[in-house]
């Protein structure tokens, strides 16, 4: 299980594609947001400063709005679909998950009940870096690190 802590995130800009898409098909829409992210940061000579990231802002059973891209040195100016966002900026709870993506949701579910152990509750926006390939890398090794800001309970 992972190791939880709570940490102050620096704002990063980022260059990302938004994309609302059935839930079952999170995985094929973010590929492809990848491949027109990466392609336009190569277009723009844009300088990537971390791994692949993806910011969820909105979750249901039937679909997910995100934000799939990378994270850049200076603020995204924009190329088609391609547009420039930020993460961080905030104290957020942190954790790395090890292991196949389709099992996120065990170390989601344990970061939950962390948070809130401390007296804090999960807000509702969250983002994830992607720290290998999953191409090159066999399911049990991927590691993601999870960001999730966490407001006091009121």
């Amino acid at each position: 299980m992972s190791q939880f802590e709570f940490r102050s995130v620096p704002r990063q800009h980022t260059a990302v594609v938004v994309v609302t898409t059935p839930t079952a098909r999170i995985s094929e829409a973010m590929g492809q947001a990848f491949g027109t992210v990466f392609a336009a940061v190569g277009r723009l000579g844009a300088t990537p400063v971390g791994p692949a990231m993806c910011r969820y802002t909105a979750y249901t059973e039937e679909s997910v709005t995100f934000e799939a891209g990378v994270p850049v040195a200076e603020p995204f100016p924009g190329d088609g679909d391609v547009v420039g966002s930020e993460i961080g900026g905030v104290e957020a709870a942190v954790a790395v998950h090890v292991g196949p993506y389709d099992t996120l949701a065990q170390t989601y579910g344990a970061l939950t009940a962390w948070i809130e152990s401390r007296g804090r509750r999960p807000g509702s926006v969250m983002w994830e870096l992607y720290l290998n390939d999953p191409d090159t890398t066999p399911p049990d090794q991927l590691r993601t690190e999870i960001f999730w800001p966490a407001e006091e309970a009121s």
